[in-house]
């Protein structure tokens, strides 16, 4: 075998590009997925987030998941449009709001999660639940090494 195909060959023996084969399948896929429940992964985020600890300023809400604030604005301005969050004065700083999420939100989510469960059960299903364990804690340490935020996918800024 010549060296010039050898070297694509090896392609799928390297962690970095199975990683991204990985992640562009399963982005585009919950994409797809989401868009006929009217969502997106980062209203999903957005969603969860709120649903983890309701009426966190927007500023909160930008600094937590990684979304630049003017791009918050837009994110909340769509969701409380959609009906499923709302805007109320912040109980401790007079200058913000306390984003919270409606009744409709909250039925919303399970849809939301069962979305992200199934991607994850198609993706695995090669794996013994010990395997998927295995990987889960290996691709956790793997990110933390990186330097990334724990839950924070650093495409939704």
């Amino acid at each position: 075998m010549s060296e010039q195909r050898a070297g694509i060959a090896e392609l799928d023996e390297r962690i970095p590009f199975l990683l991204a084969q990985l992640g562009s399948h399963i982005s585009s896929d919950f994409q797809r997925r989401l868009a006929p429940i009217g969502a997106d992964p980062r209203t999903y985020a957005v969603l969860v987030a709120l649903a983890s600890d309701d009426g966190q300023s927007q500023r909160q809400l930008s600094e937590r998941l990684g979304i630049h604030r003017n791009a918050m604005v837009t994110v909340i301005d769509n969701l409380e449009q959609r009906g499923l969050a709302k805007r109320l004065p912040h109980p401790e700083d007079r200058r913000a709001v306390a984003v919270t999420l409606t009744a409709k939100a909250r039925r919303l989510l399970p849809a939301l999660h069962e979305q992200g469960r199934s991607i994850e059960d198609q993706i695995t299903a090669p794996l013994s639940p010990k395997e998927r364990a295995t990987l889960r804690r290996l691709l956790q340490r793997v990110a933390a090494g990186a330097g990334l935020i724990p839950g924070v996918h650093p495409q939704l800024a």
